[in-house]
């Protein structure tokens, strides 16, 4: 009777493990890098042209960009799909207020999404107002989708050069901006980067919550939680063969 007790317990954690091993596989396969193929059905471009910046490692922002033709520029920003919406602003001054950004969504149940372009002219939500701004994004270039888990904006910018200070933002887990007003909410965490569209690398700012954004004030950088597969050191399917072997020594 004893045995068929440990018997069963070791079943339900080997069950769990297989499951959080499932999960972290999944997460593993919605990760994105610059060595990763674009899993874009109809680019309108060459993949291989785009030049490509990890901006944002804390929440897996990958940004890619190519100058297309003469005055127009190609993004695509890809990240996780947290739920949430994404955005990259641009500015002059590297702060949020005064810059114009792009944001887009799409909701959790994967039938609707959008995406506008933001004038960010004040602190709070009324004075982030849709369908303004200062970009000239050509006409039907700004579409967001969902491949894989993850989120893939993509536009075209109608400029000689972009501006080089970049801001990307995530909103706050399971709000969507609705009809008609499509206000936004205050976002969940930002950074700021500055890119040299020539070379390409760019430089990283701190990862930084509401309030913070806005003035410009510094915050100790977030750090990545630790991926499950990692805990204590040990991948899933080694803990299970620890814990059987602990079980077994009780017994």
């Amino acid at each position: 009777m004893k045995l068929c007790s440990v018997s069963f317990i070791l079943s339900v954690i080997a069950i769990q493990f297989l499951h959080l091993s499932t999960i972290v596989n999944g997460l593993q396969r919605a990760m994105d890098s610059c060595n990763s193929t674009l899993p874009l059905q109809d680019l309108a471009l060459d993949a291989s042209l785009l030049q490509c910046v990890e901006v944002w490692t804390d929440q897996n922002y990958i940004l890619r960009y190519a100058k297309t033709v003469e005055n127009t520029w190609s993004f695509i920003l890809s990240t996780l799909d947290s739920n949430a919406y994404i955005a990259i602003g641009f500015s002059t001054n590297g702060r949020m207020v005064g810059s114009s950004a792009i944001v887009g969504w799409i909701t959790s149940d994967g039938e609707s999404g959008d995406a506008k372009q933001y004038l960010l002219g004040g602190m709070s939500p009324s004075d982030v107002i849709p369908d303004q701004g200062e970009l000239k994004i050509l006409n039907g270039s700004l579409m967001i989708e969902s491949v894989s888990s993850r989120l893939y904006m993509s536009f075209q910018l109608m400029a000689e050069l972009p501006r080089e200070n970049l801001l990307y933002a995530m909103g706050p887990a399971d709000f969507f901006p609705s009809s008609p007003e499509f206000r936004l909410r205050e976002h969940q965490f930002m950074t700021t980067t500055t890119i040299n569209y020539i070379t390409g690398p760019a430089t990283t700012g701190p990862t930084m919550s509401p309030g913070l954004a806005t003035t410009g004030a510094a915050k100790t950088p977030l750090s990545p939680a630790p991926s499950p597969s990692s805990a204590y050191g040990l991948s899933p399917s080694l803990l299970f063969f620890v814990i059987s072997l602990v079980a077994f020594k009780f017994y």
